[in-house]
């Protein structure tokens, strides 16, 4: 099954952010694929941030850059898949000073969007 989502991902995510092209191919027939491979890439991004190099947070920033243009371009559908599997599990990050950093990371539309009430 072949997405806007997974052709964008599969073109511009850095191809050293490990497990997500695996991912894309192992389960590429299943319809659930969009909703695992948002969430892989948000579990990627918060390990970066954790480990907080100047790499990684630049790649972080690559992604979240993907991420904006697809909800940007997106229809509904997409916003809402963005929405509920990548921003979901980025607002599950514990630390609320780590989520206050990590949402600074994001365009200002997007920070409003994610679903916390914690920060």
């Amino acid at each position: 099954m072949s997405t806007k989502i997974i052709n964008t991902v599969r073109e511009m995510i850095p191809e050293q952010e490990p497990g997500i092209d695996g991912l894309i191919k192992s389960e590429s027939e299943s319809e659930m694929i969009e909703y695992l491979v948002l969430k892989k890439i948000a579990r990627v991004c918060i390990d970066k941030v954790n480990i907080g190099t100047p790499d990684d947070l630049a790649s972080v920033q690559e992604i979240i850059k993907v991420i904006t243009l697809l909800y940007n371009e997106g229809n509904q559908d997409m916003r809402n898949t963005i929405e509920n599997e990548f921003l979901t599990e980025i607002s599950s990050i514990e630390n609320t000073a780590k989520l206050k950093e990590y949402l600074n990371l994001f365009p200002v539309h997007l920070q409003r969007i994610a679903p916390t009430n914690r920060i």
